[in-house]
């Protein structure tokens, strides 16, 4: 069963609505916006009496009513209405938003030997529970029926409770003490107390703690074979071997890192090599190409050369011409005559002209020569850049392949059996611890059996269960990143946990908040994978408030900040078949709000199309 909406209405108001979805819901906001009013309505609704919802709040003035809706997995839909001055409950087989007609009316609880429909008998069978369970309620046997209002601690937990000190399970007061340890042992067994008839006889409880010891002992068995069959002879040899491991592990990690370190050096410079190969390349084809065009212009000189030889020729042999007629204007070929020189003086002239010009093609083709020699020094050097180039690459490949890959590849599987076997050691250890604790309890089951009646307790929880749980706490503790082991032991002296050996009420209240929602967390996600009973959702109000981060104050201790992204991080995470609403003065950080359903409640500080709180502020007369 999850919680869908919440919905707050009065003639005349706006209607206040809180929707929630399947997985993690945050709702954040400073004080006085309306979170823990919340979960006040949410426990309201399911029964509790003696409070009126619009006393000391002046927002809820002009509101009547109040609508809780739940769905279940069959996709069913249960809505309970209630006045928020008080009295019975309504409830419809339906959504809010198609409620039409009457609904049932039923009683919050049930008084004396009445069995008239309440909440309980309505609310557990939808959420797939015993609505007519029963749960011991004194050493004698005498029994109660297990109500919405004996679990509601377990998955509706306010700011107060949530750093108190004493037990998520039990009562302040403990006038119900005997009865809310049972209706745990419920919600991790799956098994009421109905069976159980008052004064039990030696003879049962005598068959019970056999059973119970039965099951040790199997479990005992089967980890004694386990440590039989390990190769080393000892808890003191395993922690000899442990610690030489622990430093063959050290030093083959310095060498693979060193060797890595080698290897992207000489990958650093066979990269600088081949951009000075790439380089040389570039250079020497350039090269070429210049080469190539001052041998084209050498030819053009060379050519320009052979003109002038004939031009220079030819007017050594127009001087020695005899004179002759025109044939043009029959006149005499000389010196003045134009038709045919065009304009030259005369052909010693030409010849001068000539010897200059091929003197400076002349000039200009030693200078070619010189420039062309200069390129092929040039290209010489590049040349030469090049085969070093080559060489150290071939170098480098060299030294990779035959020294550092053989040499990272060995050492990487030497490295890689060490721990394997460091693995193999710290499960063996892990096996020693819990046959000594096997054995305790071994102990403590067969004194149970020996010793007289009047002293054997009831209201004990299953061992095997109450070990499955403290793992799952261990796995949350795990995801929120806390600091230490994180091993997680129930101690039924207190009816609570103690992590890493330290009881949950001997710390500061930020980290008991933190525990206690590991608590309730745990027992959520216990329920869901053992299919044990539970009402599916939890509400935790201001699990992180009192997280302190840096230095301590007022005696609380001090908190690593990573716990707090790492809870954010979790309710992204969580599966659809679970729902937990956490109502908290933090805001998540942003890379979060994708995975989660988010409700901000801005305060009197609002940006207009914010939310200022849950139920909207009366307007100023």
């Amino acid at each position: 069963m999850q919680l869908r909406e919440l919905c707050v209405v009065g003639p005349g108001k706006e209607p206040a609505r809180l929707r929630f979805e399947p997985g993690g819901n945050v709702v954040s906001g400073d004080s006085d916006t309306g979170k823990s009013y919340i979960l006040r309505c949410i426990d309201f609704l399911l029964g509790a009496e003696g409070i009126d919802l619009r006393e000391g709040i002046e927002e809820a003035n002009g509101y009547e009513q109040a609508f809780l809706e739940f769905e279940n997995e069959e996709h069913e839909f249960v809505t309970f209405v209630r006045q928020l001055s008080g009295g019975d409950v309504i409830v419809y087989k339906t959504q809010i938003a198609a409620i039409h007609g009457s609904g049932e009316t039923i009683a919050c609880h049930r008084h004396g030997k009445s069995t008239a429909p309440d909440i309980t008998s309505v609310l557990l069978p939808f959420a797939g529970m015993a609505g007519e369970g029963k749960l011991r309620s004194s050493a004698e046997g005498k029994k109660q029926r297990l109500t919405v209002r004996l679990l509601h601690p377990l998955f509706l937990v306010d700011e107060t409770s949530i750093i108190a000190q004493r037990s998520p399970i039990l009562a302040e007061g403990g006038y119900d003490e005997t009865a809310r340890k049972r209706m745990f042992s419920y919600l991790l067994t799956g098994l009421d107390d109905s069976e159980v008839v008052a004064a039990e006889s030696r003879k049962i409880v005598k068959v019970g703690a056999q059973a119970k010891l039965a099951l040790i002992e199997e479990l005992l068995r089967q980890v004694e074979e386990r440590l039989k069959a390990s190769t080393e002879a000892g808890p003191e040899e395993r922690d000899s071997i442990t610690e030489r491991v622990d430093e063959a592990i050290q030093r083959l990690s310095t060498m693979v890192a060193e060797d890595r370190e080698k290897q992207v050096r000489l990958q650093r410079e066979r990269a600088e090599a081949r951009d000075s190969l790439q380089h040389s390349e570039t250079q020497i084809i350039a090269l070429d190409e210049m080469l190539s065009r001052y041998r084209l212009l050498d030819d053009r000189y060379a050519s320009d050369l052979k003109r002038l030889d004939f031009v220079s020729e030819g007017a050594h042999y127009f001087d020695a011409l005899q004179d002759v007629h025109c044939p043009v204007c029959g006149q005499l070929m000389d010196v003045e005559h134009r038709h045919l020189l065009d304009g030259s003086e005369n052909a010693s002239t030409v010849y001068e002209a000539a010897r200059a010009e091929a003197a400076k093609i002349l000039g200009l083709r030693a200078d070619l020569a010189a420039a062309a020699g200069a390129l092929r020094d040039r290209r010489a050097e590049r040349e030469g850049e090049k085969s070093a180039a080559i060489s150290k690459i071939s170098e480098i490949n060299n030294t990779v392949d035959r020294e550092i890959a053989p040499a990272l590849e060995n050492n990487s599987k030497q490295l890689d059996a060490l721990i394997q076997r460091r693995l193999a050691l710290q499960a063996m250890m892990l096996d020693q611890k819990n046959a000594d604790g096997l054995r305790k309890r071994k102990s403590q089951l067969e004194d149970d059996i020996r010793r007289p009646a009047k002293t054997k307790k009831w209201a004990g929880v299953d061992s095997a269960a109450a070990y499955e749980f403290c793992r799952e706490v261990e796995a949350v503790l795990a995801e929120w990143e806390w600091k230490g082991d994180g091993r997680v032991e129930f101690e039924e002296k207190s009816f609570d946990i103690k992590v890493d050996g330290k009881p949950r009420q001997s710390h500061g209240k930020g980290v008991r908040a933190i525990l206690h929602a590991a608590f309730i967390v745990g027992l959520l996600r216990y329920s869901h994978t053992k299919e044990k009973p539970h009402p599916g959702f939890i509400v935790l109000d201001s699990p992180l408030t009192t997280l302190k981060k840096g230095k301590p104050s007022q005696g609380d201790e001090l908190n690593d900040p990573g716990i707090e992204y790492a809870f954010w991080k979790s309710l992204t995470q969580l599966t659809p078949s679970l729902q937990i609403i956490v109502l908290e003065n933090k805001e998540p950080p942003v890379e979060m709000l994708p995975g989660i359903t988010y409700t901000l409640f801005a305060g009197e500080q609002a940006a207009v199309g914010e939310r200022r709180g849950f139920l909207p502020p009366n307007p100023k007369e």
